[in-house]
């Protein structure tokens, strides 16, 4: 990428400021928009205002990393200024009752171009998942696949960060989720999977009367698919008397953060564990980022493989090759936003059971509450 294209990263907080290290390692010149403009280092063409940015250096991309409930608004604002302009979101791209006014906006500005980013999609780690697969369980469908994301977040959460009132605990992870397991389904059973109405699901939610939930374990099958289950937790990997299915939160290495990302397939006689950054080494070193750890697990025994990968440059890499590439490109794709929209709709109707009703099965986590300053 030449030193030449302009980025403007909208939203200097952690995602910007990871945008910001990243692009200009990859050669690309930043500028930045945020409200605290004045604060940032002067060497950092910094703005406080969209309009703001002069328009004798022309912004190539727009990287749209404010909270999710100003997305929609700073994407038009970015359009209103130039119509054909080409923008990377953050995830998730907007709130739930906003699907239908970002796509109309697109429809409107149909020179523009707009992705989405999802880091865990451009990962490499699940592609020799994939083909370890093929090779030590040849012939053998995957039986079942269950993926798990967990955060302590309640120290970002206690300072006003990272606060998801509209999705609730499937704000955060899960659309990464999501898309660690569409790297494992075939395609037209992941479809099939997005597709399935929630209410058809196993679904438990840990409940918050400030967070709207907390955590979340959702177990289903598609139609001629695997077993599926998906866990996810922002009170910590570690909080209660242990996740819902035992060997999915590894032991937190002694000072090391304390957030997990495991995948699980399991094909015949053989299972496949796939821990993303952070790992540790058994006696609780730990690995430096962007380090992941493969295990295969059969009679004869365990392989083990450790992964160096930056799933967060690859996806940087594909949302600018992607929106200079020639030709047509197609509408960002909200399937994993109406999902998730639909399992927050089912929890919130859970908590709000009426009085003698039977109560879900919930995952064996206990409910914290966090009270944002």
């Amino acid at each position: 990428m030449s030193g030449r294209t302009h980025v403007c990263v909208v939203g200097y907080g952690v995602a910007g400021q990871l945008h910001h290290r990243l692009l200009s390692g990859l050669g690309v010149r930043v500028s930045v928009v945020d409200p605290a403009a004045h604060r940032l280092s002067p060497s950092l063409p910094a703005f406080t205002r969209i309009e703001d940015v002069p328009r004798r250096t022309p912004v190539d991309v727009w990287s749209v990393c404010t909270p999710t409930a100003a997305h929609v608004e700073t994407v038009a604002a970015v359009l209103d200024r130039d119509p054909r302009a080409r923008l990377l979101v953050e995830k998730p791209v907007c709130r739930s009752w906003e699907a239908a006014d970002l796509a109309a906006l697109l429809a409107k500005y149909d020179e523009s171009r707009l992705v989405v980013m999802n880091q865990y999609a451009h990962a490499a780690a699940p592609g020799i998942l994939k083909a370890a697969r093929k090779e030590w369980a040849p012939g053998h469908p995957v039986d079942a696949v269950r993926i798990a994301f967990g955060k302590d977040r309640r120290a970002d959460i206690a300072s006003g960060r990272f606060v998801d009132r509209d999705y609730g605990v499937f704000g955060y992870e899960w659309l990464h989720m999501l898309a660690l397991l569409g790297t494992v389904l075939p395609p037209g059973v992941h479809d099939r999977y997005l597709a399935t109405d929630p209410g058809a699901h196993d679904l438990g939610v840990a409940h918050d009367p400030e967070l709207t939930s907390v955590a979340a374990h959702d177990r289903t099958r598609p139609q001629d698919g695997p077993a599926v289950e998906l866990y996810s937790t922002i009170v910590g990997p570690q909080a209660g008397p242990g996740c819902p299915v035992p060997g999915w939160c590894p032991r937190t290495p002694p000072g090391a953060e304390s957030r997990q990302r495991l995948v699980r397939v399991d094909a015949g006689p053989v299972s496949f564990s796939l821990e993303l950054d952070p790992v540790g080494l058994p006696g609780g070193t730990p690995l430096p980022r962007n380090m992941h750890r493969l295990t295969m697990r059969r009679a004869e025994g365990a392989r083990e493989w450790l992964i160096h990968d930056s799933p967060m440059e690859n996806a940087l890499r594909w949302a600018l090759s992607t929106l200079f590439a020639p030709g047509a490109h197609p509408a960002p794709d909200l399937r994993g936003i109406t999902r998730i929209s639909r399992l927050a709709a089912r929890a919130r109707a859970q908590e709000q059971l009426p009085v003698g009703a039977p109560a879900p099965a919930a995952p064996r986590i206990p409910t914290v509450e966090v009270k944002p300053s």
